[in-house]
């Protein structure tokens, strides 16, 4: 009995000592005590089977795990992906921002408050995204709108320039509707009245105000913008010429027109002219000389294929534009001698050296200028009697334009000679196809120049401008004849390729066998000879490709030479026979052939029955019954 109850009573002891140690080990239970720990176990799973009641149904199993014998969590149903959470909280960021700044644009907020909503803006259009963000959902034309009366306040007329400034920087339209161009043509007009902003907000503010504009503009500053004489028209201007430069639409160049933006660009243009004879300083003369060049770009642009616009620019202050593309042409051709980016020193007919500055900006700033005036003329003239005989009227201009092909190019850098020469060509063609006038001053022109070192072109004394361009046109169908031949014989005297010579094949037990070469070195040095001979091949194409330019060059010249002498031709039997009399034999042959070869290459390029392959046709077929 004792012992049983001492056993008994022992069993018990150890279990109170056993919870008691477990007891004071429970609050250490939960330390890391770098153990492994068994995982805890899975929960209980019931399977379930439920049986079908149809023939057609399946047997269904499913696994189901009771509430009480598993941890508690929550299920979110529909979660985004991470890229759709970033994309929303960007629209909800630019549309918090676009709605407070709106709010401030407001034409009853205070006067302060609606320039710095503006800069605000601006500042934000200074992001690439946001200007995105802007487009995507069509607020421009919404916050342009909102602006409307800006015109009547000088300091908030700055301030939305200066926006329209901003969003015209990218290459992507600005997506303007009427009344926004309204409004850029009304700021274009206002004249800056200092008294008026001071007036309206305190000269501190106003500075602050300029301040913050002027850095704005420093952030996407252009070389054609001085920010130290920042103007509402100046910045208007800009925005302007950027838009109309490279995204005009027809919609947009015939509103330009009906709402007078392009009188301001033409008035531009005569300014900048006008200054070109007046500037003595090299800085002030190539800020001229670009902004007549952006002028006349954005005219060039809006001219082509649009008779209204022609016809408009044509009549605009008695042919303003035409007055002043005939003096900066005039200036152009007197400046780029001196200013001749050819790095040996250019002496003129007399001897003496010309000064001149190698690849200066100078230089530069008047061929690119030269060619803008060339490109707006050329629109103004084309198959259009009106113009070409404005444009011939102008003080010695046929005689500037003659100079542009027979003079002008050996003053130009190698690469710059074939497109002043082109061009200057398709001018003469424009001014002579449809005007008896213009024909008939060129026939009887003569050129009084001395010896002068030229690409080709060598005269002496004075020579008649027929003369001159059959000169032209008999050099360039020469060379060109010379050109094709040379690049016949690279393609013809091209190297075949050597045969594998590693090894060869040999009959071996009744069948065929390539066997190797057993000489290594011999191996080695014709690897060499082929490694060479596949320079010597590119080399060979190169040339090949270089004559095959210097061919197309040489064309091209003695084809719009020869169209420009086919024209002279038509109608008069007199400058026939002036003709005549200067080509070997008398034979027009040689040009009608070389027109044939221009046409069929036009065929092949271009869209079948345009006016030019049209005149080349009809010219054609005149000197082939001559």
């Amino acid at each position: 009995m004792i012992n049983g109850s001492l056993s008994s009573g022992s069993f018990l002891l150890l279990n109170v000592s056993a919870s008691l140690s477990g007891g004071s080990r429970e609050p250490n239970s939960h330390k890391d005590d770098g153990v492994f720990k068994t995982p805890p176990p899975p929960p209980k799973v019931i399977k379930s089977v439920t049986i079908p009641t149809e023939p057609y149904q399946d047997i269904v199993t499913a696994l189901k795990c009771r509430k009480e014998h598993k941890e508690l969590y929550t299920v979110v149903h529909n979660v985004k992906h991470f890229n759709d959470v970033v994309e929303f909280g960007e629209n909800q960021e630019f549309t918090d921002d676009f709605e407070y700044l709106e709010t401030g644009l407001k034409s009853g907020q205070p006067l302060n408050t609606r320039c710095l909503s503006v800069i605000g803006l601006a500042t934000r259009c200074a992001m690439p995204s946001f200007r995105m963000h802007l487009r995507a959902r069509g607020k421009v034309a919404q916050v342009f709108k909102t602006l409307n009366d800006a015109p009547q306040h000088p300091n908030l007329a700055l301030c939305t320039a200066s926006l329209m400034y901003i969003l015209s920087r990218d290459r992507l339209n600005m997506d303007l509707d009427r009344a926004c161009l309204e409004l850029m043509i009304r700021l274009l007009e206002l004249e800056q009245d200092p008294k008026t902003g001071e007036a309206e907000l305190s000269s501190r503010e106003m500075s602050k105000v300029k301040e913050k504009i002027r850095k704005l503009c420093d952030t996407v500053h252009n070389k054609h913008l001085d920010l130290e004489n920042i103007t509402t028209g100046h910045l208007a201007m800009e925005t302007l010429l950027s838009l109309t430069s490279k995204r005009a639409g027809d919609w947009f160049k015939e509103e330009l027109r009906l709402l007078g933006g392009l009188d301001h660009i033409v008035d531009k243009v005569k300014e900048c002219v006008e200054n070109l004879s007046e500037e003595e300083d090299e800085e002030n003369l190539v800020a001229s000389l670009w902004g007549a060049e952006r002028c006349l770009r954005v005219l060039e642009s809006v001219t082509v294929h649009n008779p209204e616009n022609q016809s408009y620019l044509i009549a605009y202050k008695d042919s303003q534009l035409i007055v002043s593309s005939a003096r900066a042409l005039r200036h152009c051709e007197e400046k780029i001698q001196r200013y001749s980016r050819e790095a040996p020193a250019l002496r003129a007919c007399g001897g003496a050296v010309l000064p001149h500055c190698s690849f200066s900006s100078v230089g530069k700033a008047v061929e690119d200028c030269m060619r803008a005036v060339i490109g707006v003329l050329l629109n103004l003239t084309h198959d259009n009697e009106w113009g070409s005989t404005k444009t011939g009227e102008q003080d010695q201009f046929i005689t500037t334009a003659l100079n542009c092909v027979l003079r002008v190019p050996q003053f130009l850098r190698q690469e710059q000679r074939f497109d002043i020469r082109v061009l200057g060509l398709g001018l003469l063609i424009n001014l002579v196809e449809y005007s008896a006038r213009n024909r008939h001053c060129l026939m009887d022109m003569q050129l009084d120049t001395p010896p002068c070192v030229g690409e080709e072109l060598k005269t002496e004394g004075s020579l008649s401008a027929i003369a001159a361009l059959v000169q032209l046109f008999l050099e360039r169908e020469r060379a060109a004849v010379l050109a094709e031949a040379e690049t016949d014989d690279f393609i013809n005297d091209a190297p075949k390729p050597q045969p594998d010579q590693s090894g060869e094949w040999k009959e071996t037990s009744g069948e065929i066998q390539w066997v190797s070469a057993e000489n290594c070195a011999e191996n080695e040095n014709n690897s060499e000879k082929e490694k060479k001979d596949e320079e010597d091949e590119e080399l060979d194409l190169n040339k090949a490709l270089q004559h095959a330019g210097k061919h197309m060059e040489d064309s091209i010249v003695a084809s719009y030479t020869a169209l420009l002498l086919g024209c002279l031709c038509q109608g008069s039997s007199v400058n026939v026979t002036t003709v005549r009399d200067n080509l070997p034999k008398g034979d027009f042959s040689i040009m009608a052939e070389m027109l044939k070869k221009f046409l069929n290459f036009m065929n092949l390029t271009c869209a079948v029955g345009t006016t030019g392959q049209k005149s080349i046709s009809r010219v054609i077929d005149y000197l082939e019954h001559c």
